[in-house]
């Protein structure tokens, strides 16, 4: 009677690293065998408000060479893309959509010059009235 082993090789945990617009950055180390982007996600804490869900970025390796793919979470076909499961080493990145990307080229300080201005004005008229 032959014998003919069989031999399972099992991931005991491996890493995922997200980053951009998502509430807690960082690199998680997976418990399981496999997990899907939007789990992953789930351990960031979901995307921010500002998060591009319709180009997320992943980031693998494969054979040596980065490979990188886009992936649309609003679409019901983002179960069949090839990175929905992850692997181990993958990068997610969330870019900042059109808001984030408006507000940052506004100068924060705006508001306090505009009302430092306003305020100059009004004292001016008041005293020009009297």
């Amino acid at each position: 009677m032959a014998k003919d082993p069989i031999v399972n090789v099992r991931l005991a945990n491996f890493t995922v690293t997200i980053l951009g617009e998502v509430s807690r950055p960082g690199t998680f180390t997976i418990q399981d065998e496999r997990i899907t982007i939007l789990e992953a996600l789930g351990l960031a804490s979901d995307l921010t408000i500002y998060g591009e869900r319709k180009k997320v970025l992943v980031i693998r390796e494969v054979e040596g060479k980065k490979k990188f793919a886009q992936i649309d979470l609003t679409s019901v076909n983002t179960v069949n893309s090839p990175v929905y499961y992850l692997q181990q080493n993958d990068v997610i990145y969330v870019g900042p959509n059109k808001a984030r990307v408006r507000a940052s080229s506004f100068n924060p300080n705006n508001g306090v010059t505009i009302s430092a201005i306003s305020l100059l004005v009004t004292i001016t008229a008041i005293f020009l009235v009297n």
